[in-house]
């Protein structure tokens, strides 16, 4: 990039110019001091490689900041890549949790089997198999309002059984 004129600057000056420009566009995009100065000498070793490629009028910072800023690119969009497709280990299950989540299973199928046959098909038809309403009617032989009602019922009764009778608004009113 010596040229005989003067109007083109040499690489030295457009080095001691740009670099730290560079860094700092380039440390914006990859949040990496090092990875940074890296790519920075990328970008100044291919800016060295097609400097006799160059036309004189060709605005050399512009395409130096250009590549840099696609190196950063290019490097970010490959990192986060591999950071998916990494697979993270499984941590140990807390033994407590797991504990605690027997029991909730426990008491949960308790309560279910303390309900009638046909509420818990209803339960199950709604809740496992994502049926409507009036599907559920269709299969069981019943109207819409009572599988509508029976599953209500259903739910207040497993309420109930698992976190105990919910108050009434009117004896919650009289609590000061």
């Amino acid at each position: 990039m010596v040229r005989s004129d003067d109007r083109t600057p040499d690489f030295d000056t457009i080095y001691r110019q740009a670099y730290p420009l560079v860094v700092r566009t380039v440390y914006l995009v990859v949040f990496d001091r090092d990875v940074a100065q890296e790519i920075t000498h990328e970008a100044f070793l291919r800016l060295w490689q097609h400097r006799d490629r160059l036309d004189e009028a060709a605005n050399q910072r512009a395409w130096l900041m250009r590549v840099a800023v696609n190196l950063a690119i290019d490097h970010r969009r490959n990192w986060l890549s591999a950071l998916k497709h990494r697979l993270l280990p499984v941590p140990a299950p807390d033994p407590g949790a797991l504990a605690i989540q027997r029991l909730d299973i426990e008491a949960m199928r308790s309560a279910i089997l303390r309900l009638r046959p046909r509420d818990r098909a209803i339960l199950a038809l709604r809740y496992e198999q994502g049926l409507s309403f009036p599907e559920i009617g269709r299969l069981l032989d019943r109207p819409e309002a009572t599988v509508k009602t029976r599953l209500h019922r259903a739910l207040a009764q497993l309420h109930r059984q698992i976190a105990g009778p919910v108050p009434h608004t009117a004896a919650l009113e009289e609590i000061p």
